[in-house]
């Protein structure tokens, strides 16, 4: 039964609500707080960061457990909850440049900062004894990497890159999870 939820949410649930994205706006140029701030849904912005956070948070615990990683729980609490903390700030340019300022660099660092997480496990002594947590690290890194190329191909963040990463990376975790170790 913990399957089935782990890829509902996952493989369906998450996906789904990034697919609302281009109903809203256009995603290879606006971005997600564009839905937030300029088109007055805050709540669906909050939303879609909470959704992605989740999986984020409880499927890297439950892989970093399953497999005796050792990592900083806190510090992964506090990478993870500041991802949807950088939508309640929010963006404006009428708002001093330090607002925006903190909208922007507090999703930039946790995001950087949960996908370098993923990367220092990734040289721990499992990671060459697993031939499935291999494949894992090999899926996570072709993930922020696309995530990446969405990004500099405009120059700038857009809903491509963030939706890219969001369900990416929940895809890959949860069949993570999933499968036997």
């Amino acid at each position: 039964m913990k399957r089935f939820w782990i890829l509902l949410y996952g493989w369906l649930l998450n996906p789904a609500l990034n697919a609302l994205v281009f109903f809203m706006i256009d995603p290879s140029y606006d971005n997600l707080s564009y839905i937030g701030n300029t088109l007055h849904h805050p709540l669906f912005l909050w939303i879609w960061a909470v959704s992605s956070v989740i999986g984020m948070y409880w499927f890297s615990k439950s892989i970093w457990n399953r497999y005796h990683i050792s990592y900083q729980k806190f510090l992964h609490l506090f990478i993870c909850a500041g991802m949807p903390l950088s939508c309640v700030v929010p963006y404006d340019p009428g708002l001093p440049g330090w607002v925006n300022d903190i909208h922007v660099w507090l999703a930039i660092v946790c995001v950087c900062a949960f996908m370098l997480e993923w990367i220092v496990t990734f040289f721990q002594p499992v990671f060459t004894l697993s031939k499935a947590y291999r494949q894992l690290g090999f899926s996570l890194m072709t993930v922020f990497a696309l995530s990446f190329l969405c990004l500099t191909s405009a120059g700038h963040v857009n809903a491509l890159c963030e939706m890219a990463f969001s369900v990416g990376v929940n895809v890959v975790l949860a069949w993570s999870l999933v499968r036997e170790p």
